[in-house]
């Protein structure tokens, strides 16, 4: 390893439902963004072990947002530091705590996601997504109060560079790692290296902003880890 530098290796690839897990090591910290769905617990410990590791040798947890894909096992790590987004974290839980507060949540939904007549959706889907929702979303697997740090003010380890990606959500953050050639662990303002693959998220916060994001990121021509898929090497059009 280049001294300074990072290695990134994907614990677990993302898919339609579940979201990549990924493992950043320098010579100093291990840190794990993104920790996928809580049922996904012994994969994740799994995929650890490969890389002669356990969840407590982990030093960072960063989530890039905090849908339930992305933060269920957060809680495995035992002595690791959790870094996420706190204008997420409070945009997040009013969101779920709206839609599980309500029979309809049909009508919590636009407060948060304004665009959401426009995508065409059904009540019966949204409904099901909130039945779905409730049954991930588990506070206490986001990790202790005591090691919460917030990315707008605690700093990362050198070599990790915080990136504003909003649109998939209005506060997700990706990192730019500095590796021999750098990389983007871009969450899920890069779904997968098809725009168009089928994954079964929440549709954007908003769609336009979620569209040049993942151009913005894929116009710097690094390797891209999406929140849904293999890392893919992008071709852009341009390069600034």
């Amino acid at each position: 390893m280049v001294p300074g530098s990072w290695s990134v290796d994907v614990l677990l690839v993302g898919t339609g439902y579940s979201s990549t897990c990924t493992l950043l090591t320098s010579e100093r910290y291990r840190v794990v963004v993104d920790t996928g769905l809580s049922i996904q617990e012994d994969d994740l410990v799994a995929a650890l072990a490969r890389h002669h590791l356990t969840p407590a040798d982990v030093d960072i947890v960063i989530n890039t947002h905090l849908h339930v894909d992305h933060c269920g096992n957060n809680s495995i790590f035992p002595r690791a530091s959790i870094f996420a987004s706190k204008e997420e974290w409070e945009w997040t839980h009013a969101f779920y705590a709206a839609m599980f507060g309500t029979r309809t949540p049909e009508k919590a939904v636009p407060e948060f996601y304004p665009e959401v007549a426009a995508h065409g959706i059904k009540t019966r889907t949204i409904r099901n997504v909130a039945r779905m929702a409730r049954l991930f979303w588990h506070p206490e697997r986001l990790g202790v109060e005591a090691r919460r740090r917030w990315l707008e003010t605690a700093e990362l380890p050198a070599g990790l560079q915080l990136l504003s990606t909003p649109g998939h959500t209005p506060h997700h953050l990706s990192i730019r790692v500095e590796a021999v050639e750098p990389v983007i662990v871009a969450g899920d303002a890069v779904l997968a290296e098809d725009a168009d693959a089928k994954v079964k998220t929440m549709i954007p916060f908003s769609r336009a902003q979620f569209a040049a994001t993942r151009q913005g990121l894929i116009d710097r021509g690094h390797t891209i880890v999406p929140g849904h898929g293999r890392l893919f090497q992008p071709r852009p059009a341009h390069i600034f």
